[in-house]
């Protein structure tokens, strides 16, 4: 029986997961490229993917050497490199705040602050200046030069958290400039520095000062700083991917697989071809592994952030599909952003929701795409396309009714339940869309975002031996292929379902690999209905 609680928690530390021999994935090679030198740093990931431990390790390092890295790739590095020097460290995590206004926001960092200036009885300068952490970090810093290190973890907390009110945000993002000012002439005083967040607000705004900041995003070799590679995975995690494979009485092979499609995928650099799963919700998959493969990331909060909840609504003539995967180029994953001027794809980039993929083009080179990276994120982005651009936005009650539906109707092979199903989100989500029953692929891909924002792992035009299948939904131990049609009249109903079933047959839809216990549905659809007017099983 594995041991469950070996693996660590959101609210894990980096001491208090070493001390309790919890797992931790070893990156600090990569930490230690970076942690060796004096410039200050940033690196920006989406929520849930390690930033918060990642301070916590740096903080550590710094704080007591190599005491809880033993065995670990940064230990002999470190020691070579450090002589056992230690640092003091000031720990600044803007999302813990709880603050009301910048001026607010300003007195819980002079709070923390002035716990150091206590401990080592440190001379305070008078300030009268509205904001005054800036002024008493120059006095903590200039007291012991070269001897302590700056962690900011979530910068762009309170930037993130204030966009219903414009003036509100000048307000913070004014704070800001001023406070990484101060940081930037004190740099040289300091030994480390390293801030985190989810997005790269503008250099012209927020880092305008600080113009020395190292952005390891922009270099490919940490790409893989934070998330879980596949070697990842079968080094440190097989044994409870084993137990989730026997809760869910499935091959261990199938359940990799299952979690590849649903938490991989992150990829955070183009040319770094290094993809990556979601932490957060790899492990809260495998810590409760009887609740199957849910999604996580947006139950938890981390789908649904205000920067794209407010974007979202701005994005009304924008289809669903144009999200979904977009053509894009280096400059476009690169650039620092203004929310108020913020192009849609390094937001969705910068946020989790879109990663970079490339595809051989017909120029005998490569093209840059963003798509979801998985369906975790896939369901999230629909769901919130749904939820704010519709002209009839839908709510969580009719989310949940189609996705308890399906996921029922597939577990008991209920096909009369399933076309009723079908047919119920044809008429939902096509309702307000006039181009919805002008095409076969249209009224396909109404089913196909249907599956998707219910978490079933659903793909279009699947390629086998034969052609394109319309549709191919995956379950764990069963695979179903739906062939469309779409009548435009009554009396051609009858003929596109017989030519539907012989296309199934003839091109032998559904053999690819893995081989599975396969289903195949031709399916009928009435424009003038809009729903199911025939189906037949394959036999």
């Amino acid at each position: 029986m594995v041991n469950l609680e070996r693996l660590p928690t959101a609210k894990n530390k980096f001491e208090d997961l070493r001390k309790k021999n919890q797992i931790y994935v070893d990156h600090t090679d990569l930490i230690f490229e970076f942690a060796r030198f004096d410039k200050p740093n940033f690196l920006s990931r989406p929520r849930r993917f390690g930033k918060s431990l990642l301070i916590s390790t740096l903080e550590s390092l710094f704080s007591h050497g190599t005491e809880y890295f033993k065995g670990l790739k940064i230990e002999k590095l470190w020691n070579d490199k450090e002589k056992g020097k230690t640092y003091k460290v000031i720990h600044l995590d803007f999302s813990s705040f709880a603050y009301i206004s910048p001026v607010d926001f300003d007195a819980k960092i002079c709070g923390i602050l002035e716990k150091e200036t206590k401990k080592f009885n440190i001379s305070r300068t008078p300030v009268t200046a509205t904001y005054k952490s800036d002024s008493l970090l120059a006095d903590i810093v200039s007291d012991n030069p070269g001897e302590y290190v700056l962690l900011i973890d979530e910068y762009d907390y309170p930037l993130t958290h204030s966009l219903e009110d414009e003036n509100q945000f000048k307000e913070y993002r004014s704070f800001l400039q001023g406070f990484f000012g101060a940081i930037k002439a004190l740099s040289g005083n300091m030994r480390f520095i390293f801030i985190t967040g989810v997005g790269r607000f503008a250099k012209t705004s927020i880092f305008s000062q600080l113009n020395n900041l190292r952005d390891l995003g922009l270099e490919p070799e940490f790409a893989p700083l934070l998330g879980y590679t596949e070697e990842d995975m079968h080094f440190y995690f097989d044994e409870y991917v084993e137990n989730a494979a026997m809760i869910l009485n499935i091959s261990k092979e199938e359940c990799y697989t299952q979690i590849k499609s649903h938490y991989d995928g992150y990829r955070f650099h183009a040319d770094n071809e290094s993809l990556l799963h979601n932490p957060w919700s790899v492990l809260n998959f495998l810590s409760n592994p009887k609740n199957g493969f849910k999604n996580f990331w947006y139950e938890t909060g981390g789908a649904y952030p205000t920067l794209i909840a407010s974007y979202i609504k701005s994005i009304k003539k924008t289809p669903l599909e144009t999200l979904l995967k977009t053509k894009c180029g280096p400059k476009t994953l690169n650039e620092f952003y203004d929310y108020f001027d913020a192009t849609p794809l390094s937001l969705l980039y910068q946020t989790g929701y879109l990663s970079v993929r490339s595809e051989d083009n017909e120029l005998g080179g490569q093209s840059l795409f963003l798509v979801p990276p998985n369906l975790e994120v896939h369901s999230s982005l629909v769901q919130l396309y749904y939820r704010n651009v519709r002209k009839n936005p839908l709510d969580d009650d009719t989310f949940f009714d189609f996705s308890s539906a399906l996921i029922n109707n597939f577990e008991h092979s209920n096909y009369n339940a399933l076309i009723k199903t079908f047919s119920a989100a044809l008429n939902t989500f096509g309702y307000d869309d006039k181009e919805a029953f002008k095409s076969e692929h249209y009224c396909r891909d109404i089913i196909y975002f249907t599956l998707v924002l219910s978490g079933i792992n659903a793909s279009r035009e699947v390629i086998c031996a034969g052609g394109r299948a319309d549709l191919v939904v995956e379950l764990t131990d069963k695979r179903y292929v739906f062939e469309f049609k779409l009548a435009k009249t009554k009396s051609s109903e009858k003929k596109l379902l017989e030519e539907a079933i012989e296309q199934t047959k003839d091109k032998r839809y559904g053999e690819i690999l893995p081989l599975k216990e396969t289903t195949r549905i031709a399916v009928v659809i009435g424009a003038n209905d809009k729903a199911v007017s025939q189906w037949k099983l394959e036999v």
